[in-house]
């Protein structure tokens, strides 16, 4: 046994080096790099320089990949498995920059991007801003601005009224309720100019169409249909102050309602032909993407023919989102009051009003001096609207 195993020991170098020897002989044939040269000439006269062989060759795999390497075609390359791998490691790789950009690219316009335009998103918050009132126009700049409203509007009234019997004819008054329904269909149109010192000049004129309906316990009722120009108002707003920390921006604004339009027409009231002058003040403060606006208005309208209806207060808050680079979005809600109305100086009891009215609405970008604004209103109390629906347009000239 002992024999037998120096045998198989004796065997094994033999045979490697054997090996080894037809390797370099079949490479000699091959041309042979300068960096291969140095590493075979010593060795390619014998055998028995083996192990020092070995070692040439691992560092040879740990100097990396160098130009002549690279430059190897697959028939040049050495047969020992250590220099295969060198010649694979040095195959020129891919520029990292252009993979990492060819991704870069990919993710901008993968399915589901978008980059993002802040000039188009602050547009969006600025042009509903504007039309609330909370921005002005820059100077030297017009905004036509046409819409179109709907509103709804029921109340249940008691009224006294005269009931005859179909039996005795004999008439008697009696306490009856009364349901008024109302559709208001207005279309509008305003106009506002920038000016000088952060002020700007603010001109409407609607023109309304109007049918209302009424109805008693009885079943009996009425019904008829009105349309006329409404009054013209004539503005004039102005920046007081800037937004600087904690303070907000603040706007006051002065209308004039002439009162030229049609009171009623085929005894549907207009809601117009009153003058009446209006002052408010609005706060604006950002926090991006969000924009807060408060207001509070008082309205006075002045007496004609013996009838002079209430004045009018009001508070609103808003809350304004820029929720897309060209979309943004409105919430809001507001607190109105009037005051009882007042007939040749004599006040008319149960005609004054409080009621509540929330907003929501959105603004969309449709290029760059075209916007698209829709806001629809809900009323909270008895003398509320039901509900009421804008849709407008503004167009900017600059």
């Amino acid at each position: 046994m002992k024999s037998k195993t120096v045998r198989v020991t004796q065997i094994v170098p033999i045979a490697l080096a054997g090996m080894l020897a037809t390797a370099y002989a079949q490479a000699a044939e091959a041309p042979v790099q300068p960096q291969e040269q140095e590493l075979l000439q010593p060795h390619t006269k014998s055998g028995s320089h083996t192990g020092e062989l070995q070692e040439n060759l691992v560092r040879a795999e740990q100097r990396g990949p160098t130009t002549d390497h690279a430059s190897l075609q697959p028939e040049a390359a050495l047969p020992h498995p250590g220099i295969q791998l060198a010649q694979a490691a040095s195959a020129p790789a891919a520029p990292r920059s252009t993979a990492t950009e060819s991704a870069r690219s990919g993710s901008r316009t993968g399915p589901g991007t978008f980059e993002v335009d802040e000039e188009a998103a602050q547009r969006a918050l600025e042009r509903t801003l504007t039309q609330s009132g909370a921005l002005l126009l820059p100077q030297r700049t017009v905004e036509v601005t046409p819409s179109y409203t709907y509103r709804r509007s029921e109340q249940s009234v008691a009224v006294l009224a005269n009931i005859i019997n179909p039996v005795t004819s004999v008439s008697t008054q009696a306490v009856i309720n009364q349901r008024s329904r109302q559709n208001e269909n207005t279309l509008r149109v305003d106009v506002r100019a920038g000016l000088p010192y952060s002020s700007q000049l603010e001109f409407s004129l609607p023109y309304s169409i109007m049918r209302t309906s009424q109805v008693t316990d009885f079943g009996t009722g009425t019904s008829a249909n009105g349309k006329g120009i409404g009054d013209v108002a004539l503005g004039i707003a102005k920046t007081l102050t800037r937004e600087s920390g904690a303070r907000p921006d603040l706007v006051g604004r002065f209308t004039y309602n002439f009162g030229n339009g049609k009171r009623q027409d085929d005894g549907v009231p207009l809601n117009g032909g009153y003058r009446q002058m209006t002052a408010e003040l609005i706060a604006l403060k950002r926090q991006d993407p969000l924009a807060f606006v408060a207001s509070a208005f008082y309205s006075k309208t002045f007496e004609k023919d013996g009838i002079r209806p209430g004045d009018t207060a009001g508070i609103s808050l808003s809350a304004n989102l820029a929720a897309s680079p060209a979309t943004s979005l409105q919430f809001g809600f507001s607190q109105v009051y009037r005051k009882k109305q007042e007939n040749n100086g004599i006040t008319l009891e149960g005609t004054d009003q409080t009621y509540g009215i929330a907003t929501i609405g959105a603004s969309s970008v449709l290029s760059r001096d075209l916007t698209l604004v829709t806001q629809l209103g809900i009323g909270m109390g008895n003398d509320a609207p039901k509900y009421s629906f804008t849709i407008s347009l503004p167009i900017l000239f600059r």
